[in-house]
């Protein structure tokens, strides 16, 4: 087996050949590499990280869906190969620096270093979409264009026992080790938490202008990683308010389960840090149910504690919720009827007379019915669901009136007038409200969300929500601009008030 992966250079590794190294550790070195007449960046990895042929494989795997995804922040991987004993990696050679050659020069302006976050913010999340995992977030692996657009390169090329070679091995040489999340340190498995713990150090850092565990060596950083609290981000930066160092002290909490349940999340939180709330740190995510395990009855819904509890929603939206919830599930419709005890549809929509209609909870049940009949599709039922319903609604109700025009800052606020006086429309009362941030965050509000009432949930499930406003940004023009996320779940509080933001996307 071969490690030393430096001083390569005038070398074959299968068909690439080798030219000068760009960069290298203990383990890595990355080479500008040609095959043929192509040129390419090849990353090699010794033994010391992957011995059993692993990484290759997960990389070959991974290399699938990052094609399928084709997003233009990530980098994607051209061909992951095994050889003598050395996993080699060829990516695209992109002409630009790293943040950390940024970094090197000085502090970055505010506005791009929230510009490269917020870059940064909408790759990982599409990927964690996807079920794939980073692994290697650091300024090191964040490429900077001229224009200020930002790349994830390296995606997910690194072995499972870096950290602990971090830990044990005096000589081993790593680069911005504070970025490994504890259970990488350990060698446990990952996912997408892991990059959250990530994405918390590079904001803490892009915030503060100075490392996490300053200059300590790798081995005294990964131990503080695992055994000690982080520092203060507003003792480092008084700019900052006190409230930050709760959403850091969240973001890089050791136990994953206790961290942010998406990067948006943790970037709205930065945005507008809030109240301390330790109950609801230590969520967890429900056991998934065995494969093949027989349907269970839905429990009766819990609205108990909702005091007031408007039952009515307009006949007409909910005979069209029905419908596309019928379209969505198609040949599983028979179950999601048992389940959601609407024999009575089953076969025939709710009557459509403008009438207010005691059905609202018919439509939690019908969420519930799909998460459970669905299962690992039921993320994305629910999203196709939520954005027949909000795209039918929105063109039965009006055109896009010809005021939804100019900037899409102005377009959006446009729009979410719209959305939300038809959604009070569908209740008979006012349950919905938005507010604007700043220039590039937007915040609504659906209390008694009727898709969440009576769930209770240890993990978000409003994915409804998120392919409706898909589809209503969509309808005002502005798909692309703006991303979804739900940052505090009705279903896991138990209020059955849910939270969502629209974030400017820098694409």
């Amino acid at each position: 087996m071969v490690e030393r992966v430096y001083g390569l250079g005038g070398t074959s590794v299968g068909d690439y050949w080798l030219g000068d190294c760009l960069g290298h550790g203990s383990c890595t070195a990355v080479y500008r590499a040609s095959t043929g007449a192509a040129q390419c960046a090849l990353k090699l990895v010794d033994g010391r990280l992957s011995d059993d042929g692993a990484l290759s494989e997960r990389l070959g795997r991974e290399r699938t869906i990052l094609d399928a995804i084709g997003h233009g922040g990530i980098l994607p991987i051209n061909d992951a190969i095994r050889f003598q004993g050395i996993t080699a990696v060829a990516m695209p050679l992109k002409p630009a620096a790293s943040l950390r050659d940024l970094l090197a020069r000085g502090p970055l302006d505010d506005e791009l270093a929230w510009s490269i976050l917020n870059q940064v913010a909408e790759s990982l999340d599409l990927a964690h979409r996807r079920g794939l995992v980073y692994r290697v977030l650091k300024p090191a692996n964040i490429l900077i264009d001229e224009q200020g657009h930002a790349y994830l390169a390296e995606f997910g090329v690194t072995g499972q026992r870096i950290g602990q070679l971090a830990l044990a091995t005096p000589e081993f040489q790593m680069a911005a080790p504070q970025y490994l999340a504890p259970e990488q340190v350990e060698g446990r498995p990952l996912d997408y938490r892991a990059d959250i713990y990530a994405f918390g150090v590079l904001a803490f850092e892009l915030a503060t202008d100075t490392p996490l565990h300053g200059t300590a060596a790798p081995a005294d950083v990964v131990r503080a990683t695992l055994h000690h609290p982080g520092p203060s981000a507003h003792a480092r930066n008084p700019r900052l308010p006190m409230e930050v160092d709760a959403v850091f002290a969240r973001a890089l909490a050791k136990d994953p389960a206790r961290r942010h349940r998406s990067v948006w999340e943790l970037m709205e939180q930065l945005v507008d840090p809030p109240p301390v709330e330790p109950s609801r740190l230590a969520l967890q995510s429900p056991p998934a149910a065995p494969a093949g395990a027989p349907l269970q009855p839905l429990a009766d819904l819990d609205v108990s504690n909702v005091e007031g509890l408007q039952a009515g929603v307009l006949d007409t939206y909910l005979s069209a919720c029905v419908r596309h919830a019928r379209d969505v599930a198609g040949q599983r419709w028979p179950q999601v009827v048992e389940l959601a005890k609407l024999e009575r549809y089953g076969a025939a929509d709710p009557p459509q007379d403008g009438e207010s209609v005691p059905e609202v909870l018919m439509l939690s049940r019908i969420a519930a019915a799909v998460d459970a009949v669905c299962g690992a599709e039921a993320e994305r039922c629910l999203s196709d669901w939520g954005a027949l319903v909000a795209a039918g609604w929105l063109r039965s109700i009006q055109e896009k009136p010809p005021w939804i025009a100019g900037p899409p800052t102005g377009r959006l606020v446009d729009m979410l007038s719209v959305w939300v006086e038809a959604l009070d429309r569908v209740r008979g009362d006012e349950l919905h409200a938005w507010k604007q941030v700043n220039k590039q965050l937007f915040r609504v509000v659906h209390m008694q969300n009727m898709t969440a009432l009576g769930r209770r949930r240890d993990t978000e499930g409003c994915h409804f929500w998120k392919g409706a406003y898909e589809a209503a940004l969509e309808w005002a023009g502005l798909g692309g601009d703006w991303l979804v996320a739900e940052v505090e779940c009705g279903c896991v509080t138990g209020t059955y008030d849910c939270v969502f933001t629209l974030v400017r996307s820098n694409r």
